[in-house]
């Protein structure tokens, strides 16, 4: 008996270790010394199509693509509603946003009547991380209705909604770090800089966000950065420089838009370069999307000549629109790229939601939640690391009203109050959801509709229940 000891002993130790190794690449999360430094790229009204990684022509966006080419893009990754306050509660949140009463734009405003809250248990990503030990940093537009000093570290150039791109003479940019919540002038077309010297706000949030990484780079806390730019939500404001590098495209304002995209990847490409020159590149886990499609709306200011019906901006192959539950109003580009954990050039197919951002980089961070935080998001890591097979979501929803969508697998009910009958797309067949099947498969519109249904009756009604200014249907 005894003469098999070291041979149970040299078996034990290597089940020991293959245990160990197994857990530690299902959780991906370093040391706490090693673990990675944390960057949300979130942009404002950008399309699927937009990026040249997912198709874009109208402009080069070199730096996006670079993050697609080193980590893993998203084909089918969604926000979780088609307009930006929703949309931001959902990715803040790792929630659905109508758990809060916040289905459209509206239920934010107190102005409406009464905003939403999120309950004071319920904890956003970056309460989350600085609880873990990291120092949080906020920069740009927030949209929901916690205020972002209570949940970050350092916040700065806040922007409640929309903002201009140039600086009044005063030095301050309408819709900017207001104590009561303004617009932009609602001026289009605009080129600048009017004075030497003025900042366009793109080149400022990229600015802020480069101090920031050289503020924090020593190494004594990670950090987690929620970089969320303005642009390229209206007001079309664009630099000289950049409408010369664009050309002349043609109708207007797609020139403008254009510019400020270029200007949006230009600054894109400051940050990334810093996280190379400071060598933090490898262990930075870096995350960039859209909260909703490109938009169809926001006519106030709209010149004369610019056509009325522009969709400024590219949804690519997808139909639809912001504010519409089309593919369009809601597929959005994501890309995550982490050097250190993560294969570079990986295409990802299943369905994923921004929902998802908060418990991928918890995991990553190494952060416990409480159990009053309750998320719908998934973590991502086991997907993306191969350790799980399958769909991270096997349904999503998304509502306002009674109007809304679900996609289960590759169907993807709409439903519009208005309409006689909810429509069905197969989109695996039918990206760009041309195809109505609702009279084709009568069971599958019955299971997804009672499955919509059900869901709905779990969430309480809007904070501010007015119908969506927006086209919500096709």
């Amino acid at each position: 008996m005894n003469f098999r000891l070291p041979v149970l002993e040299r078996q034990a130790r290597f089940f020991a270790t293959l245990l160990l190794s197994l857990l530690s690449s299902l959780s991906a999360v370093a040391a706490p010394s090693q673990r990675p430094n944390l960057i949300v790229i979130l942009t404002d009204d950008l399309g699927y199509g937009d990026p040249g990684c997912y198709g874009g022509k109208l402009v080069p966006t070199p730096a996006i693509d670079s993050l697609a080419a080193g980590g893993i893009r998203f084909t089918n990754a969604y926000a979780t509603a088609p307009v930006c306050g929703p949309s931001r509660c959902g990715l803040l949140t790792g929630a659905y946003n109508q758990r809060f009463g916040c289905q459209w734009n509206e239920d934010e405003w107190p102005q409406q009547g009464r905003a939403y809250k999120i309950p004071a248990g319920h904890l956003t990503l970056p309460e989350a991380l600085r609880a873990a030990g990291y120092v949080t940093g906020h920069l740009g537009k927030w949209n929901i209705t916690r205020d972002p000093r209570q949940c970050f570290d350092e916040v700065a150039d806040v922007i409640g909604f929309e903002a201009d791109y140039f600086p009044d003479a005063a030095g301050h940019y309408q819709g900017m770090d207001e104590p009561v919540r303004k617009n932009s002038k609602k001026i289009m077309g605009v080129s600048g800089p009017e004075r030497p010297g003025d900042e366009y706000l793109t080149d400022r949030l990229g600015r802020h966000a480069v101090e920031f990484i050289e503020r924090h780079q020593s190494g004594e806390k990670p950090f987690f950065l929620f970089l969320s730019f303005n642009a390229p939500h209206s007001p079309y404001h664009a630099k000289r420089t950049g409408m010369a590098k664009v050309g002349d495209i043609r109708p207007e304002p797609l020139n403008y838009y254009a510019a400020m995209v270029a200007s949006l990847d230009e600054n894109i490409g400051r940050v990334l370069a810093k996280l190379e020159s400071a060598g933090m590149a490898e262990n930075t886990v870096v995350v960039f999307t859209s909260d909703n499609g490109p938009t169809g709306a926001l006519r106030v200011g709209w010149k004369e000549h610019w056509p009325k019906e522009l969709i400024v901006g590219s949804a690519g192959p997808l139909r639809g629109h912001k504010g519409q539950f089309l593919e369009g109003g809601v597929r959005e580009p994501f890309l995550v790229r982490w050097p250190a954990r993560l294969p570079a050039g990986k295409l990802f197919h299943a369905p994923v939601s921004t929902m998802d951002i908060f418990p991928t980089l918890s995991a990553a961070a190494g952060a416990s939640l409480p159990d009053s935080t309750r998320l719908n998001g998934v973590d991502l890591l086991p997907y993306l690391l191969s350790h799980h097979s399958g769909a991270p979501h096997p349904v999503l929803y998304w509502k306002n009203g009674e109007q809304g969508a679900i996609r289960e697998g590759d169907w993807k009910l709409l439903i519009d109050s208005a309409s006689a009958s909810p429509q069905l797309y197969h989109l695996a067949s039918d990206i760009g959801e041309a195809h109505d099947r609702a009279h084709l498969e009568p069971a599958v519109v019955q299971r997804l509709h009672q499955s919509w249904r059900e869901w709905s009756s779990t969430l309480p009604p809007r904070s501010n229940p007015q119908r969506p200014k927006l086209d919500s249907a096709p």
